[in-house]
């Protein structure tokens, strides 16, 4: 951890008043024509859900059942019925590959790796109405929280690329790489870009105990007191830790993160006083804006919010070169099939185009992102993967 990072729950200890979901589990089911072991024909499908369909993944390549019996004698045994059955297997996964079709004829589940209740898991849920008549087949949204957003990611790049399976992601998703050794995945090899759906502008902001007014006040109140005051960081590689990063890179401060499990925690100290600044997702500071008990200096977005419009942006406040903006965005893995891409990516689109969805993503607090398809979303997304390094070096984090 950065010299310049402590956790809260140290930071209250010391003296200061600041106070595995894992992947699928698999099971064996009986599945008609497949002979094993005289005990009966078996597949794997998932636990979570036994009535679905067998299922096959590099993740159970080699689970057993009870030590002997694995996906590869299975398959060797359904070979071993003869012609028919490898032409049966043969023939349906030739009509899988043909194209889009018959898809989906079955529920599509979207990842959210994070706890239900948050912005994203709210945006799920939000595409998941709109997109589902649209599709003609539900849409549940699945959190799967753990690990700054890599318990989730995990379980996504290793599902079944069927379209079935989607992931809801975020910042932390092109962050990972530059914070991990080995995050488990890698954002651009093992996803294929759908469609980004929203971003949430942060807002730089203080008590009301703290008297600094502008962004350039603060800055010069926190410089005439080197190392005397903290700011709120709600997680080591969120948009709103970069960002105060890159404001402290920028204007030069001598500041210190404290590291809290989430936004709401943080909050609560801010509130208090016992830390004197954050970056707060725009969602969440409306109300302690209008009440007087936070004083918002800025916006990191690139023009000026609908909700805070006397607010300047951080450019126009003198820092155009703190630029993290937060956005969420939809992923499939990276093998599915190209027409199921093309169909999933053109519903989506259609309905990010549309007033009910746009209307849903604002009353959520977030902004809509223009549907520009999945170029210029992949192109976001390498952009930002290059960008985060060199910053968390600088920032002192070391890989964990």
């Amino acid at each position: 951890m950065s010299k310049n990072l402590i956790d809260a729950e140290r930071f209250a200890q010391a003296g200061s008043p600041a106070a595995f979901n894992g992947v699928g589990r698999l099971r064996l089911v009986r599945v008609a024509g497949l002979p094993c072991h005289g005990a009966g024909p078996y597949a794997w499908t998932s636990r979570d859900n036994p009535a679905g369909p067998a299922i096959t993944t590099k993740a159970n390549e080699e689970e057993t059942m009870d030590g002997n019996l694995s996906r590869r004698s299975i398959l060797k045994a359904a070979l071993t019925t003869g012609a028919a059955g490898a032409a049966g297997l043969l023939s349906g996964t030739a009509a899988f590959a043909q194209g889009a079709d018959g898809w989906p004829n079955r529920p599509i589940t979207i990842i959210v790796p994070v706890a239900a209740g948050g912005i994203i898991d709210l945006l799920s849920r939000a595409v998941g109405d709109v997109l589902s008549p649209v599709l003609k087949t539900p849409i549940v949204t699945e959190p799967r929280p753990g690990a700054d957003h890599m318990i989730g990611t995990r379980f996504v790049a290793r599902a079944e690329p069927d379209g079935y399976t989607w992931l809801f992601a975020s910042v932390p998703f092109t962050v990972s790489p530059a914070l991990s050794r080995n995050p488990g995945f890698d954002p651009v090899a093992d996803f294929a870009p759908l469609q980004m759906i929203a971003s949430s502008p942060n807002v730089l902001v203080v008590p009301a105990s703290v008297p600094a007014k502008t962004v350039k006040e603060f800055v010069a109140l926190v410089k005439s007191k080197p190392g005397e005051f903290n700011y709120a960081n709600p997680g080591n590689g969120s948009s709103n830790h970069l960002g105060m990063e890159m404001l402290k890179q920028v204007a030069g401060l001598d500041i210190m993160g404290i590291v809290y499990k989430g936004q709401p925690p943080a909050i609560v100290d801010l509130l208090a006083g016992r830390v004197q600044a954050m970056m707060i997702s725009s969602s969440l500071v409306g109300q302690y804006v209008a009440n007087g008990t936070l004083r918002a200096l800025a916006v990191v977005a690139p023009s000026r919010l609908t909700a805070l419009p006397d607010v300047p942006t951080i450019a126009e406040a003198g820092y155009p070169d703190v630029n993290v903006v937060p956005w969420f965005g939809l992923f499939a893995p990276a093998k599915t099939p190209a027409p199921i891409l093309a169909k999933a990516r053109g519903a989506l689109h259609d309905a990010l185009a549309g007033q009910d969805l746009q209307g849903k993503i604002r009353n959520i607090g977030a902004v809509p992102y223009p549907p520009n398809g999945p170029e210029a979303f992949a192109s976001h997304i390498k952009n930002e993967i290059a960008q985060w390094p060199a910053l968390v070096a600088k920032a002192g984090l070391e890989k964990n």
